[in-house]
């Protein structure tokens, strides 16, 4: 297997991620679904949804895909679980490489991959949230494949063929893009740009479902990686199976809580030049 950095970023975002045709080639007639009628109606709406979000753990049924230097590509199956406690704390375990875990709470985050990798990355969310670039391993962004985005009346809104387009800029530049189906208001794709404003990973999330108690999660999420000529190397994709609410005596345990380092070869630490430095 490759074992690029593009590769670690899409084992961190196992707990999150699937896959289908773009989004935003469905038919929808706009007529039936218009859009909202300002910046400020789409943020009460999104604000609300994230507040319905509730805790739950599922099954996790994950495809890695990516292409190696060859031109080939490849695909692997990783079976695992997920659980997330709204709006920070997430954790995902998988096995088939012997250990694949990721983890975040309130203030930090983390990664764990051995034997295919023996390493270890963590670090504080509120440096996270400083750096300009795109992440690799990004807590937010896994955040936001389950739909829990933030958007503000900063934001610009526009509409196209039965989607809410919610841009969001900084210092002149597109950051991030989010589009809405207006008939459900529930996100279906989320596009990252860089300092270039070239588009590197892209979210997809798919076929909502609603279960027991008002539990509404999207059950097929993808995401995807691009390099410098926007081509599509390397992608995820995970199917939620069997979600069930998490119930309040089991979001304190210990699976929110970063491990140690275990016996872990490799360490590193997300630094204050947003880059991930050896720990000794």
């Amino acid at each position: 297997m490759k074992r690029d950095i593009s590769f670690l970023w899409l084992v961190a975002v196992l707990a999150v991620f699937s896959g289908c045709a773009p989004v935003i080639d469905k038919p929808i007639d706009p007529a039936l679904c218009p859009g909202k009628p300002n910046i400020a109606a789409a943020v009460r709406t999104l604000a609300l949804q994230r507040q319905n979000v509730q805790p739950f753990v599922a099954s996790a049924d994950c495809t890695l895909s990516w292409r190696e230097e060859d031109g080939d590509e490849k695909d692997e199956h990783v079976p695992g679980k997920l659980a997330f406690v709204p709006p920070a704390k997430i954790f995902f375990k998988g096995d088939k490489f012997g250990e694949v875990r990721f983890g975040t709470n309130e203030t930090e985050f983390w990664l764990r991959v051995k034997p295919e990798l023996d390493s270890y990355w963590y670090g504080s969310k509120a440096q996270a949230r400083s750096c300009d670039q795109v992440l690799l391993i990004d807590p937010a962004n896994i955040a936001e494949a389950l739909g829990v985005v933030d958007v503000t009346t900063g934001w610009q809104l526009s509409y196209r063929d039965g989607f809410d387009i919610l841009d969001f800029r900084a210092g002149g530049k597109r950051k991030k893009r989010v589009y809405v189906n207006t008939c459900d208001y529930r996100i279906e794709l989320i596009e990252y740009f860089d300092d270039a404003e070239m588009k590197k990973i892209t979210v997809e999330l798919n076929n909502y479902t609603t279960g027991s108690n008002g539990l509404v999660i999207p059950s097929e999420v993808r995401i995807a990686a691009y390099d410098e000529m926007g081509l599509e190397v390397n992608s995820a994709l995970l199917k939620l199976k069997n979600p069930k609410l998490l119930p309040p005596e089991k979001q304190g345990k210990k699976l929110f809580v970063r491990p140690p380092r275990d016996g872990y070869k490799n360490v590193y630490k997300l630094s204050e030049n947003c880059e991930f430095v050896p720990v000794d």
